[in-house]
């Protein structure tokens, strides 16, 4: 046992929630069974699904435990997958999307680099329609440096446009922190991965692979198309996150904390705008300027009250309700 490598003892549990997925979950799971580093065990979570979901996962049983809930959301089977995962490394996959045969023993080997490090996350590639992935080019053929990114600068990122930590499919959590975040380290289905990945920020810090190892699908169904809903969600992230920040996070993490809700509420300002709905718009905006202690962002906010005062003609061209 002495002459194992100690990555090799890493026992990694891969985790999928599932609803009404049965048309898309055999492409998915096909990519799990694909992987050069087999996981030690693969839990899907049928939440409640009313199509042919149950009967699919079935078949790959007993290579797939499958557990079976009422419809309660993404955020609780989540939670009940994190629950029941008896890894040492938690991988988090959505039921639509598709990993490179390299993405476990990558992540796994990430793990071994920077075993106290928090979440590990991978870059991806944008794919559309509801068929299978088909690599074209072999991204672990490289090996670009491990980035370890503290706190302060993940939550700076993370509320970026970029990208680059914007699902859960492209990351993975030691066991000891989830066990650590409680019962429900998920929490508001539909945006419970940026519940998760805001609250990542008051355990430490993150390690970011820049290879694209996850094949993410694009479909016009999905729920992040619809921007309004999405804003007003993720304000009510940082609203429940507010106390903690307060309590737990250091000035400067709080500060920036601020900045990002600031932020936010400016974006769902102005889609509120967009939808017809003025006087909460204004509203947002106007919490806004009181959320940051940075000129340039309070600013911003004054700015946009202002101009959801003027004419229609005259006021700025809002943002598009739903995504492009």
């Amino acid at each position: 046992m002495n002459d194992i490598p100690a990555e090799k003892c890493i026992k990694v549990s891969v985790v999928i929630p599932a609803y009404n997925a049965g048309s898309i979950i055999q492409a998915t799971l096909e990519s799990v069974l694909r992987q050069t580093l087999p996981p030690y065990e693969i839990l899907v979570m049928n939440d409640g699904s009313t199509d042919n979901t149950a009967s699919v996962l079935n078949s790959y049983m007993p290579r797939v435990r499958v557990l079976h809930q009422e419809n309660k959301g993404v955020a609780a089977a989540r939670n009940a997958l994190c629950a029941n995962a008896l890894g040492d490394l938690v991988a988090f996959l959505d039921q639509d999307d598709i990993w490179h045969p390299k993405y476990l023993e990558l992540q796994r080997e990430s793990f071994a680099a920077y075993p106290a490090a928090n979440a590990f996350f991978t870059w991806h590639v944008n794919f559309e329609g509801y068929g299978d992935y088909q690599w074209k080019v072999d991204p672990a053929e490289s090996a670009p440096a491990l980035e370890l990114i503290g706190p302060l600068q993940f939550l700076r990122r993370y509320n970026e446009k970029t990208g680059h930590f914007a699902s859960m499919s492209y990351c993975c959590v030691p066991k000891k922190v989830l066990s650590t975040m409680g019962k429900e380290p998920f929490r508001l289905s539909g945006v419970d991965d940026s519940y998760f990945c805001t609250t990542l920020p008051l355990y430490g810090a993150v390690v970011y692979n820049p290879l694209a190892l996850v094949a993410y699908r694009v479909t016009s169904t999905a729920q992040s198309v619809n921007r309004l809903k999405m804003f007003g969600l993720w304000v009510r992230v940082f609203e429940l996150l507010e106390e903690r920040y307060k309590m737990e996070a250091g000035r400067q993490l709080r500060k920036q904390f601020r900045i990002a809700f600031a932020s936010k509420k400016r974006q769902y300002g102005k889609l509120l705008m967009a939808a017809g709905r003025d006087s909460e718009a204004r509203e947002q905006f106007l919490q806004s300027a009181g959320d940051s202690s940075i000129p340039s962002s309070v600013a911003k906010s004054i700015t946009l009250l202002l101009s959801s005062y003027m004419p229609s003609p005259l006021q700025p061209k809002w943002p598009p309700l739903y995504r492009q």
